[in-house]
This record gives C-alpha cells, structure tokens and sequence, in this order.
C-alpha cells in the first residue's frame, strides 16, 4: 500500500482520531484517556450520543435508546460509577413477571390468560435452538404453529420489533448463536432520569469537535488525513465508529477504496429499522398497565412513566418502514387510529400532541442497528478486523459476542477499538 501523499506540514495531527460520538466513539475515547492518551473525537451531529436522544419538553421521554438490557451489562460500569438511577423494567420474554401485558390482534383485546402469555413466550424463546443449517427466521417459524395463531402472530411480530429486522431476511441460525452466546444477562433497566445521563458520563473529560462530519479518509500503513468540510487532519491510528447503515453508503470516502473482503462485510449485514411514536394527552384514559403487545402498524405501545399522560409506540422491521412511509402526520394519525380501536372516542378526545421519532430518515443514522441476515457467515469479525494499523472498526455492528444491536455492544466494541489501536502503537 502507497503512503498518504498529501502534505501535512500545516494540518492538525493526533495519534488517535475517532469517528462519531455515539456511546462507542466515546467509549473508546474513554479507554484510550485511561492509558493517558489523548484523543479527538469528531461528531457530524451538532449534539453527542448518536442514537441516543432524550427530549425534555413534556416530561421526559427517550427518542432513542431506553433500556438497559441485562443485569450483566457493560453499562452499569458507568451506571455505578457516576451514581445513576435505574429501576427495573419489564421482561416480556418471561410470563411469571408481576406486570399487566395486554395483547391485541386486529384492533381487538385478546385474553390475557397465562396460556397465551407461555404460548408467546415459548414462540419467542424458541430460537435459542439453534437450527441445523443457516435459515430464515421466516422459514424456520413457519413449521412451528398454524399462521392464524394469535400467539405465532405476536411471537413474529416481537422477533420484528426487537431485531428490527425482516424475518424472511433474519438468520435463525445466526440469531440463536448470537443470543446464546450473549453474557449481558436477563432483565431490562430503564433511565428515569434520562438515558443522556449515561452519554454524559461517558462523555467526561473527552475532546469532542461536533459540527464536523469526516467526508473522505486517505490512508496508508503510515496513518490517515481526514478530510472536513473545512479541515484537514491528520491521524496515525482512526477508529472508526459510524452506523452500519452509513458504511454501506460508502460514507465516508475511503482512498484507497476498503478491501472487497471489508466491503462484503459491510453489506453482508443489515440495518433494521425502528419507529418510535410518542403521543402526549391531556389526562390518561387508560388503565394502568405496562406493555401491549399488537400486529398494528405500531407494534407495541407502554406508558411513560416519566411524562404524565404519555404513551409510547414502537415499531421495528417492515412494520418500522411501514410507519415511516406515512410521515410524521400520518404516523401520529395512525397510530391513533390503532389506539381508538382499543380505546374508543377517549383516545382523540384527550389527544394533545405527537411526535415520531424516525431513525431510518435521521441523515447520520439511517436506521436503528443491525441483525445478521441469512448468509452473512462471519462478517461481523470482518467489519470489525483492522486495516494496516490504522483503520479500526467499532459501533454495535462491529460487536461479535451477541452483543450488537445494544447499546452495552457499542461500549464494549468501542473499549476493544482502542485496545487494538494501543497495541499496534
């Protein structure tokens, strides 16, 4: 490989430059600042924390990341540290928990009786099994009950929501090695005080330059310049945090372009999708409860418990992409349609204001994260192999231990980016 050409007698210079300022970005820069280094952090956006993105207006409502998935996660280190408040949330996945899920199928209640509650839940558990040979979440359910189950539907439409994902795309094989080779633990954990809590913890003492997307990077075994709109800079060691989603736009430029064997990586994977509706109402007509369960076009919906009269949609997968085609007045609009079927003339009688929250047409995410698709073999170990000593690969897609698609695989992917970087200089 042919060194970088440019000369950089006048740029600014760092040994390491990291790319995004998501959790991973400044997890890395965090383990980078322990062994005394002192990284530049560069952030397109004109805030921290990616997909991370907590609204203080009416109440206090998580636009992006929510939950702390796992007892076992490597948030908590941070969580501990800087004294942050969780409280446990719940587990669907598990029908012994004491919260009121409710289900819905085609705008109708169904049972709440504990049959359909373990039916569901063993429907979702099932892909712990891992099949023989790589298929389709889609193919491999198919066998496992009648297609007009209220419990098989609910069982699909979860797996959609919590991969983000298109089942007939979704690998059960992959998906089941991933989920059982996971130690974050069971359980969910949510922020009461905001999931930017965590972002600013992270974000301590590290040199952060927002307003500065990095649109070509020249690289060699003797380190990278970066090209900004407005700037050069020049890096021996980048670690490179972007969403999946971007990478597969070819975003940044690489020169040279990436090896074809980085580059069947990066589109091996798939970027899911997810929505997030919030409608806010004068007074709550509803009963207490804590999770409902649907095949709307919204496929769940849960109080917030830290915005009074607050209710939170969310969908994944088709479902995701569905909800987005409609716009922000049309997802509101549906999404009190879908309520109205449940609840009735309350719903719109006591309808205030909404809000969706689209990852899929946010510019610098363009989705949510991603999921393994049927013959993607091992291209996350490749996503995440570095390039000559220079180019280091983080973010949750770059999380080879079951742990992508969270926010604690960011962190963890983020922290191993930096060792790797170190250990080569």
């Amino acid at each position: 490989m042919s060194r970088v050409a440019t000369n950089t007698k006048f740029m600014q210079k760092y040994d390491y430059v990291i790319i995004g300022a998501g959790v991973s970005g400044l997890a890395a820069a965090q383990q980078l600042r322990r062994q005394g280094k002192t990284p530049l952090v560069l952030e397109a956006r004109d805030r921290i924390g990616g997909r991370v993105l907590t609204h203080r207006g009416r109440g206090l409502v998580d636009f992006g990341a929510q939950y702390i998935h796992g007892a076992n996660a490597a948030t908590w280190e941070w969580v501990r540290d800087n004294e942050i408040v969780t409280q446990a949330w719940f587990n669907e996945t598990n029908p012994t928990t004491a919260h009121t899920h409710l289900f819905a199928v085609d705008g109708q209640w169904l049972s709440g009786d504990e049959a359909l509650k373990t039916r569901i839940a063993e429907l979702c558990n099932h892909p712990t099994q891992q099949p023989a040979h790589d298929i389709s979440f889609a193919d491999y359910y198919r066998p496992l009950a009648p297609a007009d189950d209220p419990a098989f539907i609910l069982a699909n439409v979860r797996n959609e929501r919590i991969e983000a994902a298109d089942l007939t795309r979704l690998s059960a094989y992959h998906t089941a090695h991933e989920r059982n080779i996971s130690t974050s633990g069971w359980g969910n954990f949510k922020v009461p005080n905001g999931y930017d809590a965590i972002v600013a913890a992270l974000a301590k003492e590290v040199n952060v330059q927002l307003n500065s997307p990095v649109l070509q990077v020249d690289w060699s075994e003797d380190g990278a310049i970066l090209h900004l709109p407005t700037q050069q800079i020049w890096a021996r060691y980048v670690i490179v945090t972007l969403p999946l989603s971007l990478l597969q736009l070819g975003m940044p430029v690489f020169n040279p372009p990436l090896p074809a064997e980085k580059l069947q990586a990066i589109h091996a994977l798939a970027m899911g999708h997810v929505c997030k509706l919030v409608l806010w109402f004068k007074t709550p007509f509803w009963q207490d409860f804590t999770f409902i369960s649907t095949n709307g076009v919204v496929a769940s919906w849960w109080p917030v418990l830290s915005s009074p009269a607050t209710l939170m949609g969310y969908s994944g997968g088709p479902r995701a992409i569905q909800l987005s085609s409609l716009g922000q007045a049309g997802a509101i609009e549906q999404g009190l349609h879908e309520l109205s079927q449940l609840y009735g003339p309350a719903v719109r009688e006591q309808f205030s204001e909404g809000h969706l929250q689209d990852w899929s047409t946010d510019p610098w995410a363009r989705g949510a994260y991603s999921y393994t698709p049927v013959g993607a073999g091992s291209a996350r170990q490749q996503l995440a192999a570095a390039l000559a000593n220079t180019l280091f690969f983080a973010g949750e897609a770059a999380n080879v231990n079951g742990h992508h698609a969270t926010i604690h695989g960011a962190i963890e992917r983020g922290r191993e980016a930096a060792d790797e970087a170190m250990q080569t200089g």
